[in-house]
């Protein structure tokens, strides 16, 4: 078969599109992202907030965009010039922890990507569909990681 690397060791940059809870679960996930050898300087993450005002409220965050669906006008036309910029980015992986709400899905499906992975999601739209009891960060990062290393 040869010498060929899994498909954990080809990635490069990575979506995680997550659900906001609090700064220190976002924390959570970058230290999460880190701790599995993955450039967090080359990755971006799409949190999810309840909404517009929320996200007012939320500091900057380096390689963080903060989503409301709410950012969307009458006719579905996305608001967030942050956002805009990152769905318009190509990612080796997009990586869900969260089922993201009708709109926002849309514009995910649309972005060019190698490969999709949802943990503990609903939705199939993903190419690689895992699930798991625990839902810490660090746990869904790394169970997915395990996973991957096993496909080449």
């Amino acid at each position: 078969m040869g010498n060929q690397e899994n498909i954990w060791l080809r990635l490069r940059n990575c979506l995680f599109v997550i659900e906001y809870k609090s700064i220190d679960d976002l924390k959570k996930y970058i230290e999460a992202i880190k701790s599995v050898g993955i450039n967090i300087n080359e990755c971006s993450i799409l949190a999810i907030v309840e909404s517009k005002k929320e996200k007012r409220l939320l500091p900057e965050e380096a390689n963080v965009v903060f989503l409301s669906q709410q950012e969307f006008n009458f006719l579905g036309t996305l608001k967030n010039e942050q956002a805009k910029k990152l769905f318009s980015q190509t990612f080796d992986l997009q990586f869900y922890t969260v089922d993201p709400p009708r709109r926002i899905a849309k514009l995910l499906n649309k972005m060019k990507k190698k490969m999709s992975v949802g943990v503990n999601c609903a939705t199939s739209t993903q190419n690689v569909n895992l699930k798991t009891d625990v839902n810490t960060p660090h746990h869904l990062i790394n169970f997915a990681k395990q996973t991957l290393e096993k496909i080449v």
